[in-house]
């Protein structure tokens, strides 16, 4: 029989939270029953990952926002692979693969990453395409929490029907096999991974340790991942006078080690989807301090898993940061709670049988049929 096949289409192979969640998903996905492929528009540092993990891949190399010559290739690859969904990742990708299905006939998903927090302040023409094609072109929206479709609902008009929330996720065992609490002789450590970009608001976490290090001379303050704000940053870090106490960390590919020597993370963030970093540190039992925006809603309870801050306060950031440094027992008792929390609401199962429900969902009934058959034929071998 015939597997289902899913064409891809990523924006960026740069790191970020939806390049990190798609080899679990392309892995994941039943072989017996799905075909995936991926399309990147644009080559970055993590195309190693998904060559290493054999899935097959295509380079487009994009040179603007909405170019007709991506359409064009897209269409072909849609039409010669026979392809039956097509899903995006990223603005970019989704404008393209969104027209790309339209001129196929070939139904549409695409995932929104982060809540349209930007938008109003975008180009006119970009505006433009993303809401236009999210409205007439798109079979499905997935929100990656709850509690983001509501924005999409009211800014961008987009008919509920048409969404579905499929939770952020992460592979959890590297993560689950990290310890609670921190090993002695390591001084008191907030760590922050994500890129240095305005979203991130990385400003605001460096004034914040500011008043963090008048109260606790001795914290640290670790920063990964990289970003065309990196330079200023470290800059700002040095005038401000707080460069001895922050580690700028670039790239890691040992994010669990980063965590297991962490106390406290944070983010700094003035809007998001659901953070992906923020799972995996739940996932190693450490008590998160986030800002109030998207889906860090639906990740943490106050005072149950940890803190949520408004976006842009630096008082309140530095106060929570300096209350949760100064209570270890607090640390191990929110990173137990936030461990379980999303070992049972964000795991990969979760999020792999989300999607094959919903690329199933988007087919022929009779075809539907035969493939729910190989599933059920296999699981009760």
């Amino acid at each position: 029989m015939k597997r289902l096949r899913i064409l891809h289409v990523i924006e960026t192979l740069w790191l970020g939270g939806a390049q990190r969640l798609l080899p679990g998903l392309l892995k994941g996905l039943d072989p017996h029953r799905f075909d995936s492929h991926l399309v990147g528009l644009h080559d970055g540092p993590l195309r190693q990952e998904f060559e290493s993990a054999h899935i097959p891949l295509t380079m487009l190399n994009a040179r603007r926002f909405y170019e007709p010559r991506v359409v064009a290739a897209l269409v072909r690859i849609i039409r010669e692979g026979n392809f039956d969904v097509v899903h995006t990742h990223l603005t970019g990708a989704d404008v393209v693969g969104r027209v790309a299905g339209a001129l196929t006939g070939v139904p549409v998903v695409s995932t929104m990453h982060n809540i349209p927090h930007d938008y109003n302040q975008q180009k006119f023409h970009r505006r433009l395409l993303q809401r236009l094609t999210a409205r007439t072109l798109t079979t499905r929206l997935v929100m990656v929490a709850p509690g983001i479709g509501s924005a999409y609902e009211r800014q961008w008009k987009i008919p509920r029907s048409r969404i579905v929330a499929i939770n952020n996720a992460v592979p959890m065992e590297p993560y689950l096999a990290i310890a609670e609490g921190v090993a002695d002789g390591l001084p008191p450590t907030v760590t922050t991974i994500g890129r240095l970009s305005a979203q991130k608001a990385h400003h605001i976490l460096l004034e914040a340790f500011r008043l963090v290090l008048h109260k606790r001379p001795d914290a640290r303050l670790r920063i990964v991942g990289d970003g065309r704000l990196e330079a200023a940053l470290r800059q700002q870090a040095f005038l401000i006078d707080i460069a001895h106490a922050v580690a700028f960390e670039g790239l890691r590919h040992d994010i669990p080690v980063v965590l297991s020597e962490t106390h406290v993370f944070t983010l700094s963030s003035l809007w998001e989807g659901l953070p992906v970093t923020a799972v995996e540190a739940m996932a190693a039992a450490r008590p998160v301090v986030l800002t109030d925006v998207g889906g860090c809603r639906d990740l943490v309870t106050p005072g149950v898993e940890g803190t949520l801050v408004p976006p842009g306060n630096v008082s309140a950031l530095a106060d929570a940061l300096i209350e949760m440094l100064g209570d270890p027992d607090q640390q191990r008792l929110f990173g137990r709670r936030g461990r379980a929390k999303v070992r049972q609401e964000f795991g990969i199962e979760q999020y792999v049988r989300g999607h094959e429900q919903l690329y199933l969902s988007l087919v022929a009934p009779e075809r539907r049929a035969e493939i729910v058959a190989v599933g059920d034929q296999r699981s009760s071998v």
